[in-house]
Parts: structure tokens; C-alpha cells; sequence
């Protein structure tokens, strides 16, 4: 049985934040999509005219979190620590939810391997076929935070 479901933690929140870097501005992305604030996508029925204020893109990624945790919440078929938990949300959020729920990542966090999920995790550095190097320092802290604590090695 599983324990009841985690929240992300400040300490999640604020990796979250340190490596999508604050943007009140709208740009395109590496994909071509437009972005805001904390790394939110904007939909096609939202309007952002002029710049955010740093509460508001306080308050996109918390509802980009929600939702990602709502996903997390519907595929994570294991109990994991705060710190594993807080690591999952920010690569779910940093891959998407539909990239995240395909991943093997996932399948084998899942399966209770986190080595391999690790090793999966570190290469998780592609967008649209191409190499990003600037997600490796994110991955690594990613995977830095998901072994806090626990005795995880990776060959």
C-alpha cells in the first residue's frame, strides 16, 4: 500500500526554480514553445500582454506543480522518500508529463531499480532529437537529490 501522497517540499521548489531560471517575459524555447515565469508553457487561451510580477510566476508554478503531481500521483506505483519524491516532480515538470509518463525513468523507479532509473535519468538530456548539455547540471542535481539519504549506487 501506498503512503499517502507527498507534496513537494521548499526544497524541491526551490531547485525547481534555480534551474528554470525566472523569465517575466515571454520567449520561445529550444521546441519553439512559448514560455513564462518558471518554465510555463503558455497555452494557446492564455494571454500574458505585458510582464509577469514575481508573484504571479510564483503562482504559474505552483499550478504547473499541482498538475505534475497530479500525474505523479496516478502513475508512481511506489512509496518514495521527500527527497526522491521532490527530485521526480522536477524532472516530470522539466520533461513534461506525457514525456515523463513514457519514460523509462519512471518504469524503472517503479520496478524499485533506481540504478538503472539513474542511469536513464542522467541521459535524460535530449529535446526534439537533439543534445541540451544545459540540462546536465540540472539532471545532475536532480539525481543528487533523488540518492539523498539512500544507498543508491550507480555502475
Amino acid at each position: 500500500m501506498l503512503q499517502q501522497p507527498l507534496m513537494i517540499s521548499p526544497t524541491g521548489v526551490e531547485l525547481i526554480k534555480k534551474y528554470q531560471g525566472l523569465s517575466l517575459e515571454q520567449y520561445q524555447d529550444e521546441r519553439g514553445m512559448w514560455i513564462i515565469g518558471y518554465g510555463h508553457m503558455i497555452a494557446c487561451y492564455e494571454n500574458f500582454a505585458g510582464p509577469l510580477t514575481p508573484e504571479t510566476a510564483d503562482a504559474l508554478l505552483m499550478l504547473d506543480i499541482q498538475r505534475c503531481q497530479c500525474l505523479i500521483q496516478q502513475c508512481l506505483e511506489i512509496s518514495l522518500t521527500q527527497s526522491q519524491y521532490d527530485a521526480v516532480v522536477s524532472l516530470a515538470l522539466s520533461c513534461g508529463n506525457e514525456a515523463f509518463y513514457q519514460s523509462p525513468i519512471l518504469k524503472h523507479i517503479n520496478a524499485g531499480d533506481f540504478d538503472r532509473a539513474l542511469v536513464e535519468w542522467e541521459k535524460a538530456i535530449v529535446l526534439n532529437g537533439r543534445k541540451v548539455t544545459s540540462l546536465t547540471p540540472q539532471r545532475q542535481a536532480e539525481c543528487a537529490l533523488f540518492t539523498q539519504g539512500c544507498e543508491i549506487t550507480v555502475a
